[in-house]
């Protein structure tokens, strides 16, 4: 015997807004999975995958470390001046590669017909240096 359970999209809602913190946290990150798993097995466009590549490998993972490093140091007060000098080049560079690679997402998004936020949210894309 199967029970067929039908739940609005208001009383679900309701629900939701009940749960205790934590319960609702687990609670998106589970539907956001399941919403994300659903479309992910849409395929993406020769030239949306063009841009994937070029969005996810603007940055080279050596010179990303050797920032984290320096950055570390930076923050621990602990630099020497050239590395100072070294850490705003590498600073100055990564902005420059910053404005490249968030016209590489606009032109996904405008490829999707989705907002910077939806793409970003969609490929799980975070802005460098809050990484």
């Amino acid at each position: 015997m199967s029970v067929q359970l039908e739940v609005t999209t208001e009383n679900l809602l309701n629900a939701v807004a009940q749960m205790p913190e934590g319960e609702f946290n687990r609670f998106v990150e589970k539907a956001t999975k399941l919403r994300r798993n659903g479309q992910s097995k849409k395929s993406v466009s020769p030239a949306e995958a063009d841009l994937l590549h070029r969005i996810n490998n603007i940055f080279s993972s050596e010179k990303r470390r050797r920032y984290n490093q320096l950055y570390a140091k930076f923050q621990d007060e602990n630099i020497e001046k050239s590395e100072y000098e070294e850490l705003l080049v590498l600073s100055s560079e990564f902005e420059m590669l910053n404005v490249e690679r968030l016209k590489y997402i606009g032109e996904l998004a405008d490829l999707r017909g989705e907002s910077l936020e939806q793409v970003m949210d969609f490929f799980e894309m975070k802005i460098p240096n809050d990484e």
